[in-house]
């Protein structure tokens, strides 16, 4: 009997959600929910897992309008744990970020389209602290140093593209 009440409740739970562009299957498998969500063309744009306790779980995917795909992250109990992967509209990797158990923690690399990497952040899992590293044409000029929310040092490694970089940061704030 309470299958029974359980296919009836998810059977009336999914005919109430599609009227919202929204789509939850639970399935005994993983023990899991999935939650789908639809653009109104009828694209995918997001899918991820709840466990029962209704938080984010596992693997989640959001997609564009198109149905190129957008961000890949992973959770674990409601937290971002692991890596998350941004795409650009071309589909090639922007940012690779790392977390655990829902902090920046550990590297993130940031990308151009062609794969040259444009900054790099060192997270140490205590807010915005770490080391960020600039780059200008996928060579590394600048390392900065961030504790307690300040910035602590900054170490100029190519002082050519370091000058550079100023030169053009004026002109365009004239």
């Amino acid at each position: 009997m309470k299958g029974f009440f359980t296919l009836l409740f998810s059977i009336s739970f999914l005919l109430n959600l599609e009227a919202q562009n929204l789509e939850e299957t639970y399935e005994v498998a993983c023990d899991c929910w999935t939650v789908t969500n639809y653009y109104d063309n009828g694209q995918v744009s997001s899918v991820h897992h709840e466990n029962n306790a209704r938080k984010k779980d596992g693997d989640a995917v959001v997609y564009g309008y198109e149905g190129q795909k957008v961000r890949y992250e992973h959770w674990v109990n409601g937290r971002l744990d692991g890596t998350a992967t941004h795409y650009h509209p071309d589909g090639s990797i922007y940012l690779e970020a790392t977390y655990e158990n829902g902090k920046k923690k550990g590297r993130w690399l940031f990308r151009e389209p062609d794969g040259t990497p444009s900054q790099e952040i060192i997270y140490s899992g205590n807010g915005s602290d770490g080391i960020y590293v600039l780059y200008y044409a996928g060579v590394k000029y600048v390392e900065q140093t961030i504790e307690n929310g300040k910035l602590v040092n900054t170490n100029v490694v190519h002082q050519e593209l370091y000058d550079i970089v100023q030169e053009e940061s004026s002109q365009t704030t004239k």
